[in-house]
């Protein structure tokens, strides 16, 4: 089944490639009839714009022939009422980024079963981690926006990251926003370069670093409880107290062993528990296996 869902993903992402280059000429013809849209207000001089420009295109070490694919990419659907944000650019931006590492992860790991690169590839290409390369390279601060929240989002994110030096495994809340605009970045690079994906690999490969591998690729906290407590066959289950007080709790043989909490997002508060019992579940195996060892050495000196 995974086999068949890795081989539709690529196969999605080629018959795209291929729709995008049958109507290259038409996308042509639209370069001209961007530049006729009307300048959209932004707060900033068009001179002060241009030189944002200048500035992203330093950062992704690439110089783009349609200007206006850059601007596109970095511009939210919150901006402006025209029809002009990254979110067709994000589209195909998502689908060449998922073929690039299925490609380059089908040649770097040969044995690797299909389960496996998928789970691989999606540590790489999900929310979070496309998030903290926005961060990194600082393109969260071309981002044209009307979203009053984003900026407090994005500091709690930023600050919240900084106790997970690779990847939180959904227990911080990343803005989609930030995510977004390097997906569209990619896009944007992708038509720009005539769908060139081996240009755009050459670009972001860097820009994407540090790419988790397999030895560094962590368990989602959700599957390491289940893991643990299956392997001493201990019974899990998670109450749903979200909509109550924005919290999980977790019971294990019916006994409370961990809670999450978090409004803004029910999947993270259900990751949150996770962590929190698993932190719970080691201490609480760790004084068995101890006292287990105790009780076996007693034994044996009374014997």
């Amino acid at each position: 089944m995974e086999s068949q869902q890795e081989e539709s993903a690529a196969a999605a992402a080629l018959d795209m490639i291929k729709v995008l280059e049958i109507t290259s000429e038409g996308h042509k013809g639209t370069k001209e009839s961007s530049d006729d849209r009307s300048e959209v207000a932004s707060g900033k001089q068009t001179t002060d714009w241009l030189t944002d420009l200048d500035e992203v295109e330093e950062i992704l070490h690439y110089k783009f022939k349609n200007k206006k694919l850059l601007e596109e990419a970095l511009t939210h659907a919150s901006f402006s009422d025209q029809c002009f944000s990254y979110e067709r650019l994000e589209y195909v931006g998502d689908s060449v980024l998922n073929l690039l590492f299925t490609k380059e992860q089908y040649f770097l790991y040969p044995d690797l079963p299909p389960g496996a690169l998928t789970r691989l590839r999606s540590a790489n290409v999900n929310t979070e981690k496309l998030a903290r390369v926005a961060i990194k390279h600082k393109l969260h601060r071309y981002l044209r926006h009307k979203m009053p929240l984003l900026e407090e989002q994005i500091r709690e994110f930023s600050l919240a990251i900084l106790d997970y030096p690779l990847h939180s495994n959904g227990l911080v809340d990343a803005p989609k926003a930030l995510a977004d605009i390097v997906e569209a970045a990619i896009g944007a690079v992708f038509i720009d370069s005539n769908f060139s994906i081996d240009v755009v690999w050459k670009i972001f490969k860097d820009l994407l670093e540090p790419i988790i591998s397999q030895e560094t690729l962590k368990v989602h906290p959700v599957t390491e409880l289940y893991e643990v407590c299956q392997k001493r066959n201990l019974k899990v289950k998670f109450v749903d107290l979200w909509k109550e007080n924005m919290a999980f709790d977790v019971f294990i043989d019916d006994q409370f062993v961990g809670r999450g909490i978090y409004g803004l997002k029910k999947e993270i508060a259900h990751n949150r528990a996770a962590e929190n019992a698993l932190n719970n579940i080691r201490k609480i195996l760790s004084e068995k296996d101890c006292s287990d060892v105790d009780e076996h050495n007693i034994y044996r000196v009374e014997n």
